[in-house]
């Protein structure tokens, strides 16, 4: 028997839901460090999103998110 190396996720010992996960938590980082946050400050997000992997995303996209039309609503800000 021959293995190959493909260079696949599998291959480095990695399952497509981590890799997804991961990606979930890099998308949710970017999005706290760029935009505006509501329930908690930014730096208390972040940890969640790190130290309560994989809830801590869910937790921020369904509570802590600013919805787009807000951001960009200036009414919404007087």
């Amino acid at each position: 028997m021959k293995t190959e190396l493909t260079g696949s996720l599998e291959t480095l010992g990695l399952s497509p839901w981590w890799a997804l996960s991961a990606v979930l938590m890099a998308l949710v980082i970017a999005d706290i460090v760029r935009g505006d946050v509501k329930v908690a400050p930014k730096w208390a997000w972040i940890g969640a999103t790190v130290l309560l992997f994989p809830l801590g995303p869910i937790l921020y996209l369904l509570w802590g998110r600013v919805g787009r039309r807000a951001r960009r609503d200036p009414s919404a800000e007087a």
